[in-house]
């Protein structure tokens, strides 16, 4: 089995043009290809890495309750797909050089991750989180557009505190990254009709408990 070495290389984002986004996959495929990865099968023996990366403005406070939702939506959803249980979450700003993985997906932030109160704004169509086929494959690369998703978010956080809006993004976030993680590991666009990989997720789906009407911790 090939280990995966990550490569410690700053990356600035804003939110992207579809031309920018491809150039961008273009340098991401590349930077891989001389490395295939070794993602997926559901093997304890292979432990995988899902490195985060954020713009820099993204707040401290984000990483806690993430990786937190984002451990127990990956075991939650392992009850309907078998996604690897050995992982380790690492920010990329501390990943140290020389680190090495059995596998590795990368999930990029893109834009602010919190859902402050403020004028919200008509949105635009346009997707929550996606990832790219290139030569056949779908690739190791998910993008989370999270100013589109605090909006999407928004009116469903109406009169919750600091505290609830901040678990309810970063379960959001983890639903998210773990529906495209799943295209990922089954190389398989198909969806299904219910659960975290609905084609498309509410705002309910996003921030609720998915097998009942329970809101997120101290939500009404």
């Amino acid at each position: 089995m090939q280990v995966i070495r990550p490569r410690l290389v700053p990356v600035k984002f804003c939110c992207p043009s579809a031309g920018l986004r491809a150039a961008l996959l273009l340098l991401l495929v590349a930077s891989y290809l001389s490395s295939p990865l070794a993602w997926g099968q559901g093997s304890k023996l292979a432990q995988t890495a899902i490195v985060f990366y954020a713009d820099r403005h993204v707040g401290e406070s984000l990483w806690t309750p993430l990786f937190d939702a984002f451990r127990a939506e990956a075991a939650e959803e392992r009850q309907e797909y078998p996604l690897p249980e050995n992982l380790e979450l690492v920010r990329a700003s501390e990943l140290a050089r020389g680190q090495e993985f059995g596998g590795l997906i990368e999930v990029r932030l893109i834009g602010r991750c919190d859902v402050a109160e403020q004028a919200y704004r008509p949105l635009p169509k346009g997707p929550l989180g996606w990832v790219v086929r290139a030569s056949g494959e779908i690739q190791p690369f998910i993008y989370v557009d999270c100013g589109r998703l605090a909006q999407y978010l928004g009116p469903a956080t109406q009169g919750l505190n600091e505290d609830q809006r901040a678990a309810a993004m970063a379960r959001a976030i983890s639903r998210v990254a773990i529906h495209e993680w799943i295209h990922i590991d089954t190389q398989s666009a198909q969806h299904e009709g219910h659960g975290v990989r609905q084609a498309e997720l509410s705002s309910h789906d996003l921030i609720h408990d998915l097998a009942g009407t329970s809101r997120i911790p101290g939500g009404r």
